[in-house]
């Protein structure tokens, strides 16, 4: 099988890379210019990996590069939150416009397009979010909805950068401990990306309120959790004062719009992902314990 990854260089869309090749998929990766150099040569030199440049018309993809008829087309592209500077219609709805043309074009056999869980809120991520939705579903070949929770794994922007906070420092604001996250591997993610075939499913794994995560993550690294527990109204305030500027360092930012997102929570009832994928999620206390960078 034929399978062109949008954001292939990125959190999600290198692990469909890898799980693509490892499956002896024939695979394009959508990238920007600078993105061929992130591939090893290794994988380039297998000769079923082919870069694609971001912005090229889809005849040149066929003509050119080998591209046939009837490819599945992932879109693993986009913004976790928003971001210094970043250009959310260019990200969201810009690579959303982008890999249907190419989809049309290719007569795909399915358009993938990996959505946040929910992207019904008033700031400008959510708002591009859902244009780019809008852009998928309206698309006139089978496309799928993948809405997934907040993912762990190598590179997260979950584990990771609170591990990197407890790093260089031992106080952590708490707020909003009893949100739900439901967080799940990028490696289930991505294997949902790569065989669904449903129009619209939910990814979530075991539940885990922020507060137990925070646990989690102090034990798994052997340090104490310490720090104020701020109020919601103390906790907005302060991301508003800060706006997307970093703290201690460029770790964790956050903005009053992102802290509106959080409240709402991550939890997906009724959850489904095991049968859809037909197996259990992998654990999140598995990986605290055996892979995190940060454990102790």
């Amino acid at each position: 099988m034929q399978v062109v990854i949008a954001g292939a260089t990125g959190f999600v869309g290198s692990e469909v890379v890898r799980q693509a090749m490892a499956a002896g998929h024939e695979v394009f990766a959508l990238v920007r210019a600078e993105g061929e150099s992130r591939f090893s040569p290794e994988d380039l030199a297998t000769g079923r990996l082919t870069v694609l440049p971001f912005g090229a018309d889809p005849e040149v993809f066929m003509a050119g590069f080998g591209l046939e008829p009837g490819p599945r087309i992932i879109n693993a592209a986009g913004l976790n939150r928003e971001l210094p500077g970043a250009d959310l219609a260019l990200a969201h709805p810009g690579v959303a416009r982008e890999v249907v043309a190419l989809a049309e074009a290719t007569q795909a056999t399915r358009l993938v397009h990996l959505a946040p869980l929910r992207s019904d809120g008033p700031d400008a991520w959510s708002r591009t979010k859902a244009e780019a939705e809008a852009i998928i579903q309206a698309a006139a070949i089978p496309w799928t909805l993948l809405r997934s929770a907040p993912m762990f794994g190598p590179g997260d922007a979950l584990l990771d950068e609170i591990g990197a906070w407890m790093m260089r420092s031992p106080v952590i604001p708490r707020f909003l401990e009893e949100v739900r996250l439901d967080p799940i591997a990028v490696e289930d993610v991505a294997e949902a990306l790569l065989t669904l075939e449903v129009q619209e499913a939910r990814l979530g794994g075991a539940p885990w309120t922020w507060g137990q995560l925070l646990e989690a993550c102090a034990t798994a690294a052997g340090k104490s959790l310490v720090g104020p527990r701020l109020s919601e109204d103390s906790a907005r305030d302060w991301g508003a004062r800060l706006g997307h500027r970093g703290f201690w360092s460029d770790l964790v930012p956050f903005t009053a719009e992102g802290f509106d997102r959080h409240r709402q929570g991550y939890a997906v009832e009724p959850n489904g992902t095991e049968a859809l994928l037909g197996r259990p999620t992998l654990r999140l206390e598995t990986y605290l314990a055996e892979a995190w960078a940060y454990r102790a």
